[in-house]
Formats: structure tokens, sequence, C-alpha cells
């Protein structure tokens, strides 16, 4: 079976049309995508979380019991990405207090992940990873933190970070209160 010359040419616009379309397709998402992510540096452009005056509460253990303790944080910001330090070791673990530095990244705004290790001159093996959520009316994180610590090399807990050590405080027991059935402190048992 032949084909005739104007259903050799239907078939060619037809295919063209069709590679057009998925062509142009493309295109849009692609260009949506980067008008999304500059949208979102842009966001968290008009964040700005940089300062020395920030406080840590932390749910840690010692010795397999839970332990509350409090650091000063210094946080430096720029787009999207957020260093993060603290200017002092906890007073309330002496056992398991160091000197760390972070690095966590923002998104939409609101989420903020990243990691933490320990600063050299530390000569400990403490490190991991951390999960914020912040909000912005309150100068407000709260979140979880994973990684290897004094009890062992999983270790888990809640965060609070304000402006105001006794704040956090006060907010992480809240927060520890508010979930008790759902979070226990991991540590090694090996």
């Amino acid at each position: 079976m032949t084909l005739s010359p104007e259903v050799i040419v239907s078939i060619i616009i037809s295919l063209s049309s069709t590679l057009i379309g998925v062509v142009i397709g493309l295109l849009i998402t692609y260009i949506g995508s980067r008008v999304r992510f500059k949208k979102e540096m842009r966001d968290n452009d008009y964040i700005d979380i940089s300062g020395d005056n920030w406080y840590a509460a932390w749910q840690t253990s010692i010795d397999k019991k839970q332990n509350l303790n409090t650091e000063k944080l210094s946080l430096h910001q720029r787009g999207q990405t957020v260093r993060m330090r603290n200017l002092e070791r906890a007073r309330e673990n002496p056992k398991g207090g160091y000197l760390w530095e972070g690095q966590l990244q923002f998104f939409h705004g609101k989420s903020l992940m990243g990691w933490y290790f320990p600063l050299r001159s530390e000569n400990i093996t403490s490190k991991g990873i951390m999960y914020m959520s912040f909000f912005s009316q309150k100068k407000l994180f709260y979140g979880r933190w994973v990684g290897a610590a004094y009890d062992g090399a999983l270790t888990s807990g809640y965060v609070v970070i304000s402006k105001n050590r006794q704040q956090s405080l006060t907010m992480l027991k809240e927060l520890i209160g508010k979930h008790v059935d759902r979070i226990n402190i991991v540590y090694d048992t090996f």
C-alpha cells in the first residue's frame, strides 16, 4: 500500500505539531521551575536571621538519661544559606558539651535543613543533621537533630531556638511534654 503525497504531508505536519508541542511544554516547565527558584531565593533574602543573640535549648542525653541544655548561638545568613555556631559550651552538659558549627539551607522561607560538626580543636566525633521549622513572626525555630553524641553513634532529640535563653528552654519543655508518647532519646545499646 502506497501513501499519497497528501497523506505523507498530513503525517509530517501532525508529527511536527506534536514535537513542537512537546518542546514548548518542556520549555514552559523549565521556565516555570526557574521562576519558582528565583522567587524562593527572593523570599529567603527578605528573612534576616543573622546575629549573635540567639539561644538554643537541646534535648540530649548523658549517661543514657535525658539532659536539657542551652547554648548561645551565632547565625549568619546569605540568601538561603545559614551558617550557625555556638558561642559557648552548654553549662548544663559538662560531659558532652562542645563547640560546633553548621550549615543549613532555607526552603520556602520556613524549613531549614543541614548539618553540624565539632570544631577541630574539640577533638571529638560528635556530628549530625538538623531539621527545623522557622516562625518569622515569633523569631522562633523548632525541630530535631540526629547524630553522634556523648551517648553513642545514634542519638536524637528536639531543639528550640529563639532570642531568649529561658524562652527556648521553656518551649523545649512544652514541646517534649506535648509529644511524650512519640519521643524518646535514642542512644546506642550495643
